[in-house]
Order: C-alpha cells, then sequence, then structure tokens
C-alpha cells in the first residue's frame, strides 16, 4: 500500500508541475523516486521511532443529516493559476452535481478558497438548491472566519 500511495502521490506531484509549470517527467524517474522514497521511509521508521502512528483513523465523508444537501469544495494555488473544484451529494451520497476549473489568476490560498465557495454557489444555484445546504471544506481559517470566530489559529 505504501508503494501505491507514493506513487501516486509523485504522479500527482508530476501532473501539478506540468499544468503549473509546464515541467513534466518520464514514468521512469516518477517510478524511481518513489521507491527511493518508500526505501529512505522504511529505514527512516527501522532506526527511529516510526513517524506514522500504528492507530489507524478511518477519515471519510460524512454523510449530511436527513434532508441536506452537502456541498464540498476545495482550491489548489499555483504560481500563476489556481483551480477549484466542487462535488454536490444528497444525504445518501448520491451526486447530485459538480464542476471545476483553472483560472489564470496569483491569488492567496485564502482568496482561492474563497473562489472555490463562489463557484460552489453557482453550481448550487444552477441546480436550483436553496434550503437545507451545507458547504463544507479543508480550510480552517476561511471557516472561522464564517463563523465569526475571534480565535482564528491562521490569523
Amino acid at each position: 500500500m505504501a508503494d501505491l500511495m507514493t506513487t501516486l502521490w509523485n504522479c500527482w506531484n508530476n501532473r501539478n508541475n506540468y499544468i503549473f509549470r509546464g515541467q513534466e517527467e518520464e514514468a521512469q524517474q516518477i517510478w524511481e523516486r518513489a521507491s527511493n522514497l518508500n526505501k529512505e521511509f522504511r529505514i527512516c521508521n527501522m532506526l527511529k521511532e516510526p513517524l506514522l502512528s500504528n492507530n489507524i483513523v478511518e477519515k471519510k465523508w460524512k454523510k449530511p443529516l436527513k434532508g441536506f444537501i452537502k456541498i464540498n469544495f476545495d482550491a489548489a494555488v499555483g504560481e500563476n493559476r489556481i483551480g477549484y473544484g466542487t462535488i454536490i451529494r444528497d444525504e445518501e451520497g448520491f451526486v447530485l452535481g459538480g464542476g471545476g476549473g483553472f483560472k489564470e489568476f496569483r491569488l492567496s490560498v485564502e482568496e482561492a478558497e474563497c473562489m472555490g465557495f463562489e463557484e460552489s454557489i453557482n453550481v448550487a444555484r444552477r441546480l436550483k438548491l436553496k434550503e437545507h445546504v451545507l458547504f463544507e471544506t479543508d480550510h480552517v481559517g476561511l471557516v472561522n472566519k464564517l463563523n465569526n470566530l475571534d480565535n482564528d489559529p491562521l490569523l
């Protein structure tokens, strides 16, 4: 599993380097880097206290309450480009819609997340969703600002 995850991670990084920097590596280079990282990780875990806990924590998408729709959104920031995406699901996890795209801007992470939020609102409008809608993001600073929390740890 570690080999698969490291290979996928390196593929994802290669994709981002191609999209945001115009640089692409050969598959062999990606595989060799993933293989070397796995070897170094195993050696490190043998010599020192393990970096990863043996306690398995399963984190997965949770269904909204009955009668609610959940809209998840996220954004990624590159040097002069941002990417954003949203997915809308009902209480059973059925996908009702979604979208995403790229824009040629230089924005902060928080600004990009706000753009992702705005785009998710636009998708909800197109689907005529008006009530019982929950928005979810992984950006704690944006969540705290939207909830008017004074003690934002990221400020």
